[in-house]
């Protein structure tokens, strides 16, 4: 074996480790971004229903944020509370439908005194995710790994 091909293998080798090494990460940050979310949204459920304050739950595409009712019955997305603020997903990670007692809603889940039954579907790389709101006020999270 000559140097450059020692050089060579030693090169396909640092890559391919690169490239699982990126995989790996990009995989716990989507995890972690989606635990995030699952605790930002019970969080938001439990305080309307202590505190009797309605609070909004809005998703875009790529990101999702919450809103509070102000004085004058304004909704004011929360700037205040960092587990709220605004915050955006990775970009393989899509928040694709929201529900609520089975029906698809397009305006933003509203948490109030009662308890609420929703879902949160979320597309990844890997599969599709769903938060699902318990009775008990809790979340379920449900996987489904996407077909090879």
């Amino acid at each position: 074996m000559t140097l450059i091909e020692v050089m060579v293998v030693l090169l396909l080798i640092a890559l391919s480790t690169a490239l699982a090494t990126g995989t790996v990460r990009s995989w716990q940050r989507t995890d972690s971004e989606i635990e995030r979310l699952a605790l930002a949204v019970e969080t938001a459920a439990e305080r309307a229903r202590v505190r009797g304050t309605p609070i909004r739950f809005e998703s875009t595409r790529h990101g999702y944020r919450f809103s509070r009712l102000d004085t004058a019955g304004n909704w004011q997305t929360v700037a205040d509370d960092p587990l709220f603020a605004e915050r955006a997903l990775p970009t393989d990670v899509t928040l694709s439908r929201v529900t609520r007692d089975g029906q698809e809603i397009a305006n933003g889940l509203v948490f109030g005194s009662d308890v609420v039954l929703y879902t949160i579907e979320i597309l990844a790389a890997d599969g599709t995710v769903t938060l699902a709101g318990q009775a008990s006020g809790s979340i379920k999270k449900i996987s489904a790994a996407s077909p090879a």
